[in-house]
């Protein structure tokens, strides 16, 4: 143009100060802003390190004391049937030392059989116990009872169980998200109702330091898979199963759940891939954990004989064809090592299942229980009637998911997908295959939502920890979106990525790629939803504002939730509270009552009759012999049991006057509790009609409108509940009232003309056919039933 000068602009400048050059003023910016974000960073470390601290310490005070409520409501009591005798045998062990612990041959219950208890009881809760009672008494001289270290027990167990959870989800997180997914863990284990149903101050059964022992293991387990040399660290998980074989019968989970989880990582690695340490970890797990299992007496050979337990044999033997074959593939070339491995594929599964039809032919290996067939079966039912007559044992319904993990059952599944599609890696699968094996199993049977509680928690706790520690960073760098300059460098570097990125395209595009470059896929939505993101701060930091308070919003409900059904948890059930029509609370005491009033006004010798269900109560509380209880070892026992309930009182008179002096029957349903003896019937009707075939379970029941059917109402069990309480009910002839509870939640009945032949029998010990070691003595029935007995017929699972 005319008159327009040549010469560029020069940017102004201070006066004696010359202008930096712009490559050094970059530099400048891009030190200054890596300062800041290594501040950042370093507050955010500390202050994140310090929340996690505080949570954690929280988390295992709330474990305990979230426990505790049903102390403060009923006092220092046992709960529910199975923990006294628990109980009962922890006192025992402690009274009589090791040695006669097992070799205790019970003649108190299961008259007049009696129990082996030593070799049927899996130990590992009692000696915990007496032992931490013998430290505190013994080593520290502090006066406690044994009462009070069976009560509290489980709460301090679940404090380990919490932790061993967040070790857990700490081997499954990535790298910078371990130790907030170690604190989501023990956050979310503390307190999830599907821990806290077994382990509630008082609940002094085996599945309180079952699961503490559960998670040992898997953490353990996990934790020797770190790398190549941590191998060794499978000592301990070996150590860890062992105890958890001692604690409880449910062990055969454990044991198949890493089985499950090595062939997984087998099958993932392949053979090109193999891992030496996963070789070695699950040999040394394998060997270790089986041989001090088949110390336990009540386990035996049972790792080697029961169906159940055989998968992890077979998972040992694909573990080392796929080292043989790891090893032939150094020496081989790619055609020939494809050819190799498929003949080996080929024969080593022909060789499995000619194993495992060798193992099945040759008898020496069990079935499945019926418990276990159960988990596999289309329907709800076991076949099994004294298995199907356990509430626990029946099909989860679905409302009870949220009940007991709320919204952790839907972060759970997110955290499994999580650990098997990002960066996965030995503990991220097993969590994964955790999480889905235990969904399985816990749909097919209530009870096996306990299993689910860690696995929940652990892949709940691996999505929450990403979760949170984006929030976090936002949170951090909000200076991003504040500070005008850090806004404007912020927007700058944008603007160069952008840049950076345009120039690529037109590069790709002088290459012939730009339609393939162009082109929008469904698989490049995270790539633009991930520059999206980086692009807008303020879009990013609201939305993470409104995670973190939906999140907030969620959290506070959840822990409303476990609050309120810790306080339902905390019921004991041998005593409860209800309402007068005042709105007054009253305790209902009848159950401990009842049997108070055994213990001070029966004989010493006296036989107490009731259904299985009450007989630990019995014994433990009332001091008397029983003649069935919870550990429902004999099938054909309380089939007898039942044949004599649903019986008519004559023909049932004439079994009961051998067996028991005393009858006790629950009838809360004269409290407004509808559970009794009466609703029970049926079921009582069904195990005996599995062994005594004149009894017809489908004859037993009461209708719609509480009417008893004509068997029902002709059956001992009838007269005995409801004399004097329906009009239809006549005098009985053989029974004579003695008791009733206060309320009218139990009666007691004298047992006229008691044969006392059969008593003496049994009282001297004729009965009993002693081994030659004179321990073991299982006794016979009394001569007088032989007649009955010869109508019976084994249950065969």
């Amino acid at each position: 143009g005319q008159g327009m000068s040549t010469t560029p602009i020069r940017a102004a400048t201070t006066p004696g100060k010359p202008a930096p050059a712009p490559s050094a003023a970059g530099e400048m910016d891009a030190v200054k802003m890596e300062r800041i974000k290594a501040s950042e960073k370093a507050l955010r470390d500390t202050l994140l390190g310090a929340v996690r601290v505080v949570i954690i310490t929280l988390s295992l005070i709330t474990s305990y004391q979230i426990r505790l409520l049903a102390v403060e409501r009923y006092g220092r009591v046992i709960h529910e049937f199975d923990p006294w005798f628990n109980f009962r045998a922890t006192q025992y062990l402690v009274d009589n030392g090791w040695n006669k612990f097992f070799t205790w041959y019970d003649h108190s219950v299961w008259y007049p059989l009696g129990r082996p208890v030593g070799t049927t009881i899996y130990p590992g809760m009692q000696v915990t116990a007496a032992s931490i009672f013998h430290v505190l008494t013994g080593w520290l001289g502090l006066d406690v009872s044994l009462n009070d270290v069976c009560v509290f027990l489980p709460a301090g167990f679940s404090i380990l169980a919490c932790i061993f959870t967040g070790g857990i989800a700490f081997e499954a997180a990535v790298k910078g998200r371990k130790w907030s997914a170690f604190t989501a863990g023990c956050g979310l284990m503390s307190i999830i109702p599907a821990h806290l149903m077994r382990s509630v101050a008082g609940a002094f059964d085996n599945e309180c330091i079952a699961v503490t022992a559960m998670t040992a293991t898997f953490y353990w387990w996990v934790r020797s898979l770190r790398d190549e040399k941590s191998w060794p660290i499978a000592f301990i998980a070996a150590l860890s199963y062992f105890y958890m074989v001692a604690a409880w019968g449910g062990y055969t989970f454990v044991l198949n759940m890493v089985g499950v989880h090595a062939a997984a990582q087998l099958f993932v690695d392949g053979a090109k891939n193999f891992s030496w340490n996963l070789y070695k970890a699950y040999a040394v797990f394998y060997f270790t954990g089986t041989a001090l299992a088949i110390r336990v007496p009540v386990v035996g050979w049972m790792p080697l004989q029961s169906m159940e337990q055989m998968g992890p044999v077979f998972v040992l033997v694909i573990a080392n064809l796929y080292a043989f074959v790891h090893v032939q593939s150094k020496k081989m070339g790619e055609r020939e090592f494809s050819i190799f491995r498929r003949r080996v594929v080929v024969y080593g599964v022909a060789g499995i299942f000619a194993l495992l039809i060798a193992i099945v032919q040759s008898g020496k290996v069990g079935p499945l229980s019926a418990r276990v067939r159960g988990l596999f079966v289309p329907h709800t039912r076991t076949g099994n009637p004294l298995v199907d007559s356990v509430a626990e044992h029946q099909a989860t319904q679905g409302d009870v998911y949220f009940k007991y993990f709320h919204f952790n059952i839907f972060t759970g599944a997110v955290g499994m997908v999580m650990c098997v599609f990002h960066k996965r890696s030995p503990a991220r699968l097993f969590v994964a295959a955790y999480f889905f094996v235990t969904m399985y199993f816990s749909s097919k049977m209530v009870r096996l939502v306990l299993l689910l509680g860690p696995a929940c928690a652990a892949a709940s706790a691996v999505a929450l920890a990403s979760l949170y520690e984006w929030i976090a960073d936002e949170a951090m760098t909000v200076m991003e979106v504040i500070d005008p300059e850090r806004k404007r460098a912020v927007e700058k570097a944008a603007a160069k990525a952008k840049e950076d990125g345009s120039r690529a395209a037109r590069r790709a595009e002088k290459k012939g790629f730009s339609k393939s470059t162009k082109q929008f896929r469904i698989g490049d939505t995270p790539a633009y939803m991930a520059k999206w993101f980086r692009e807008n701060p303020d879009a990013r930091k609201a939305i993470a504002a409104i995670v973190f308070a939906v999140c907030f919003s969620i959290g506070t409900s959840f822990l409303n939730r476990c609050w309120m059904m810790a306080k339902g948890m905390s019921e004991p059930s041998i005593m409860m509270r209800a309402r007068n029509r005042d709105g007054s609370i009253v305790m209902l005491d009848d159950f401990r009552e009842s049997y108070w009033w055994l213990r001070d006004n029966t004989p010493e010798d006296s036989r107490i009759m009731a259904w299985w269900d009450y007989g630990y109560q019995i014994n433990g509380l009332g001091n008397r012999t029983t003649v069935a209880d919870g550990n429902t070892w004999n099938h054909e026992h309380i089939a007898l049991l039942g044949k004599c309930l649903v019986s008519p009182e004559l023909e049932g008179h004439h079994i009961v006057r051998h067996l028991a002096d005393y009858v006790l029957v629950w009838t809360t349903r004269f409290a407004g509790i509808m559970g009794d003896d009466l609703a029970k019937a049926p079921h009582m009707a069904r195990i005996a009609g599995s062994v005594y075939k004149d009894v017809h379970p489908t004859d037993f029941y009461v209708d719609e409108m509480g009417r008893p059917s004509d068997y029902m109402r002709q059956s001992l069990l009838y007269r005995l509940h409801s004399y004097s309480k329906a009009t239809d009910v006549e005098p009985l002839e053989k029974y004579e009232e003695v008791f009733q509870s206060k309320n009218s939640m139990v009666r007691i009945w004298k047992v006229l003309e008691v044969d006392e032949e059969s008593k003496e029998y049994v009282r001297s010990g004729a009965n009993r056919r002693c081994d030659a070691g004179g321990w073991y003595c299982p006794g016979v029935y009394p001569e007088a039933l032989e007649d009955v007995l010869k109508g019976k017929v084994d249950y065969q699972q």
